[in-house]
């Protein structure tokens, strides 16, 4: 069976020249074709750690293929078909390689460009010798021969039968006809093996022929006026006459009676209209490399050469094929990909060496074809950026391929490889030419989480004037949308509000009308190359990846490193300074088949971020590493707390120029600058204390917040039950190098960030002095006020020095305020007394009968008191635990980590007491530490309570840190006092669960 690479609509002849079949043989003429169904007692034993292979259950590893769309089951497989797999294995940890592809690619981590080596990957990510040889021993045990592991360690190559396959793996193979009228064989069962080693395999590949892989260009057209070849007559040959280079073209596009800037776009144009170098040397030093599925006419490319003057060197590696296999490049079909990839970046970084990583025909090519050449391309680790102009509709290729190529392109992230891939040019409705569907569906690799996805737009220029727009018509148009598989990417948070990984990232001209020039074979035509006009997405992704290159060979990034993993800084750059770094596309749509999406102000699924603005782009993606402050911090509070994040209504949330409005959503991550906002300074900073509320919850959830660039802890920082709610929690946030952390949701809804104070590294700022904790106002029992009636929007004046052990010195006051018996909705605010009451709120409740607390850190107004405002109706209680000052000691932060969690063990009773070690614990001194800063959580609450922290040795106070009403879950963080033994006491007044995650100590 044949595999066939689609042309775009509109292209006539294209696809008619790639689908014939040549067959792949699925039955051999001595083979009668038998039915291989999958047995119900796979003979395969567990594997022993002595190296044999016992017994053990199998267990089924992803799912069985979908069958395409229009296509039925046309009976058995031939037991003899050969299939060629690979037994895909997970890195030995899959969230240390992810952290260390955020690490590496976010300024400020202290490893910020600092990349695997090349061969790195395997001992430092790759499965341990005793996982390889652990699979290894259970296919041999189930009758298959397995080959040499690959150089990263993360796959097995297997040739076997279908018969031998059904065996090992507990699966059938059928025969499936597909629309078009070809037949493929599929497997009709997820593959199983042992369990004690299908946890560390990711999946198997080559199962399943049916591969719909294709490129994304459009049909050449002729590259003269009238619509026949500039200076081809009959099929003589012809020559190229080679000239010293200039960013123009030679006669062939000048004198063809078209316009540059507006009929195609020369590399100069190109480049001009980008702001990237014209110049014979532009990518000097640098090695690019491109995936294809089809053979390459040198011929075409030296002729593109002579034409522009360069002698750019261009090698071939041959990925499961051999030189002069497949289909020649000499009939205006075959070939015309590679050529537009070449010629591309021959044309905008001649400077540069282009490899061309070639696998079988697309016509042939299995997923496994595709997934060794990917493979190859990275564990060879010669290119600093490679290009993919091909792919295939997400929802049609297997879980196995995507999670293996998944996997492959971390590794190119962990070791400073960028990667782009054309988005599509089926607009919205990526699987239209593979199961004629038009659903909304994006397109795989560009899809992928640790791939820059781009898409496609119409460009025309006049004298100085340079106009784009999304390119979309009847012919075809950028890919685009949301994709099915991959979750939220933390790098789109508040740029992409989408439920799952949005494409593409970015985007460039594609526009056929207006597109490429370049030289292909056509044997029609002329026994030489020919010149032509050709566009689609195949063109746009390596004219970024040559403004990678062009980045990667200047003098910022020679010095700190090249680009790498591209997606966590384009971001960064755009919400920085966006129309600095990128050019907004802002009309067009990807209707091509269906109604699709919109280009907008901003990030939009159909030109992604924008074009490039190189010179601001490379100053982004080279930036110099940024420091993290480190070490004792003092405190410095705002005297009225600033908002920095309000994702109502734009509040950094969005781009830099262009704020979004949309609720974060369930999975997503929301980036919020610190450092050089709301008054904090732009550096020195370790950790800020935010308040967090959410607002117009969905559903039951919880925050997390941690530094951004360092791995998300398993910790929370506010927790809510249900939706409508609005619910506010203090947190104390460790701050990055690049000033920025983190918020993320587990359900949709609004957020709201106001920092309170930060902390420094120098000294200038104030100190914590613990406090035994002590109640200074109750509304209900006159505690700090002269009545017992629920406070209706008013304000309290709470005095603070000189009561409940603050002195006069202090400077500001931590307190836990907490509303109970409220009425309606409603909020708190805190401040100095005398200043003017902030925007900001402390503790909100949006129903009648709510108690809820909240730790707030307040400046003291001159007078010694705080003023509490309350909106709405409740009492108020305010329990003080410390204060800041010119004495007391410093703070220091840790990596937030969960200290206890009674879910693992038992609840803890009501009226019982547990002590909680502190000292000795997470980085934390054995000795010598004061307080400890902790987030602490009750859930499963079985009626109405409290908590109470205190120094473990101390008696226990009549303050209390958490309230709640039976069946909720309530967050607080708290500031208590460690005992001399390094622990802290917990009292619940009713049975309930306790977490508590530490954020840092006082010491």
């Amino acid at each position: 069976m044949a595999k066939k690479a689609h042309a775009a609509p509109g292209r006539p002849g294209r696809a008619a020249a790639k689908t014939g079949r040549r067959a792949r043989a699925i039955a051999a003429a001595s083979t009668v074709a038998v039915a291989l169904i999958a047995a119900t007692g796979t003979a395969v034993g567990a594997v022993g750690q002595g190296g044999t292979a016992g017994s053990g259950a199998p267990k089924r590893i992803g799912a069985a293929p979908r069958v395409p769309a229009g296509a039925t089951m046309t009976g058995a497989t031939a037991s003899g078909t050969r299939l060629h797999l690979s037994v895909n294995l997970a890195p030995r940890d899959p969230q240390a390689l992810a952290d260390f592809v955020t690490a590496v690619s976010t300024p400020g981590n202290a490893q910020y460009h600092r990349y695997l080596a090349k061969g790195q990957f395997a001992a430092v990510f790759g499965p341990t010798r005793a996982t390889i040889a652990g699979v290894s021993r259970a296919l041999k045990a189930a009758g298959l021969s397995p080959g040499k592991v690959s150089p990263d360690g993360l796959s097995i190559p297997v040739t076997a039968t279908a018969a031998q396959a059904s065996h090992a793996f507990g699966t059938g193979f059928r025969n499936v006809r597909l629309k078009d009228g070809t037949t493929d064989y599929l497997n009709t069962s997820a593959p199983s093996l042992p369990a004690d080693v299908a946890s560390a395999v990711t999946g198997i590949v080559g199962l399943s022929s049916i591969n719909t892989v294709s490129s994304h260009h459009s049909a050449v057209r002729r590259a003269s006026r009238n619509g026949s070849a500039a200076a081809v007559s009959g099929r003589g040959s012809r020559t190229v006459t080679p000239h010293t280079y200039t960013p123009a073209l030679c006669a062939d596009f000048t004198g063809s009676g078209l316009t540059d800037g507006t009929d195609y776009y020369s590399p100069g144009k190109l480049a001009g209209a980008y702001g990237m170098t014209s110049s014979a040397t532009a990518g000097a030093g640098q090695t690019v490399a491109v995936f294809e599925l089809e053979n390459v006419d040198d011929g075409s490319i030296a002729a593109y050469q002579s034409c522009v003057g360069t002698s750019t060197s261009v090698s071939h590696v041959y990925v499961d094929t051999t030189a002069g296999a497949g289909a020649p490049a000499t009939d205006g079909s075959v070939g015309v990909e590679s050529a537009l990839d070449i010629e591309d970046l021959i044309g905008l970084v001649p400077g540069a060496a282009v490899i061309d990583y070639q696998g079988p025909d697309a016509a042939s090519a299995t997923d496994q074809n595709v997934l060794d050449v990917y493979q190859r391309m990275v564990t060879d680790d010669q290119a600093q950026v490679i290009s993919t102009s091909w792919g295939e509709c997400e929802a049609v290729e297997s879980s196995a391929t995507a999670n293996a190529e998944n996997t492959v392109f971390a590794e190119a992230a962990a070791q400073g490889q960028s990667v782009v891939a054309a988005s599509g040019d089926d607009g919205s409705s990526d699987c239209y030419r593979a199961t004629g569907s038009t659903a909304k569906a994006v397109d795989d690799p560009a899809s992928q989480p640790y791939v820059t996805g781009v898409g496609g737009t119409t460009m025309t220029t006049s004298g100085s004037t340079t106009t784009q727009t999304t390119w979309g018509n009847a012919s075809g148009g950028t890919g685009g949308g949301v994709s099915s598989r991959w979750a939220p990417v933390v790098y789109q948070g508040g740029v992409a509000t989408t439920t799952k990984r949005a494409v593409p990232d970015v985007s460039a001209l594609a526009d056929p009308a207006d597109g490429y020039p370049v030289y292909y074979q056509d044997d029609s035509q002329s026994s030489s190359p020919v010149p032509g006009l050709v566009g689609g997405t195949s063109g746009a992704a390596p004219t970024w990846a040559a403004a990678i290159v062009q980045a990667n060979a200047g003098t910022a990034c020679q010095t700190n490193g090249p680009v790498g993993f591209l997606n966590n800084a384009l971001y960064k750059a755009a919400r920085s300074s966006y129309p600095t770094n990128f050019w907004d596309v802002t009309s067009g749509n990807n209707s091509v088949y269906a109604t699709g999406y919109t280009a907008a102000a901003g990030y939009d699924e159909v030109t992604g971020l924008g074009s490039p603005k190189e010179a601001g782009l490379t100053a982004a993606l080279c930036a110099a590493k940024g420091t993290a402050a480190t070490g004792a911090s003092t405190f410095h509070p705002l005297s009225s707390p600033k908002r920095l994040l309000d994702t109502r209504n734009g509040t950094g949330w969005g781009l830099s120029s262009i704020p979004a409005t949309k609720p974060l959503v369930a999975g997503g991550t929301a980036p919020v600058k610190i450092e050089g906002a709301g008054g904090i300074p732009s550096s020195g900073v370790t950790a800020v204390v935010l308040n967090l509320t959410v607002t117009g919850t969905t559903g039951a959830g919880s925050v997390i917040a941690w530094a951004d660039g360092t791995s998300k802890p398993s910790t929370s920082n506010l927790n809510w039950t249900g939706a409508s709610q609005t619910v506010a929690a203090s947190a104390t946030v460790k701050v990055a190098g690049d000033g920025v952390v983190d918020l993320y949701t587990s359900s949709t809804t609004h957020l709201i960030a106001d920092v309170q104070g930060y902390y420094t590294s120098g000294t200038t700022g104030s100190k914590y002095t613990a406090l035994a904790p002590a109640r200074l106002l109750d509304t209900r029992s006159k505690v700090g006020i002269s009545t017992t009636s629920k406070i209706s929007n008013a304000v309290i004046s709470l005095k603070v020095r000189g009561h409940g052990g603050v002195p006069t010195a202090a400077s500001s006051v931590v307190l836990n305020l907490t509303a109970t018996q409220t009425v309606g909705g409603g909020y708190l605010e805190a401040y100095p007394e005398g200043a003017t009451r902030p925007t900001a709120s402390n503790v909100n409740w949006s129903a009648t009968g709510t108690t809820i607390p909240n730790l707030v850190v307040v400046p003291i107004g001159s007078d010694g008191n705080v003023s509490i405002y309350v909106h709405g109706t409740s009492h108020v209680i305010a329990d003080v635990s410390g204060y800041f000052s010119t004495s007391g000691s410093a703070f220091d932060t840790v990596t937030p980590l969960r200290l206890l969690d009674t879910r693992q063990t038992t609840a803890l009773g009501s009226g019982k007491t547990l002590a909680l070690q502190i000292s000795g614990r997470d980085g934390i001194p054995s000795t010598g530490v004061k307080a400890v800063v902790l987030t602490v959580t009750v859930t499963g609450t079985t009626g109405s309570g409290y908590l109470s922290a205190w120094a473990d040795g101390g008696s226990r106070p009549t303050a209390s840190n958490l309230n709640w009403a039976s069946g909720k879950t309530i967050a607080n963080q708290v500031m208590v006092p460690v005992g001399s033994d390094g622990k802290v006491d917990f009292y619940t007044s009713s049975t309930t669960n306790v977490l508590a995650d530490v954020a840092g100590y006082i010491g």
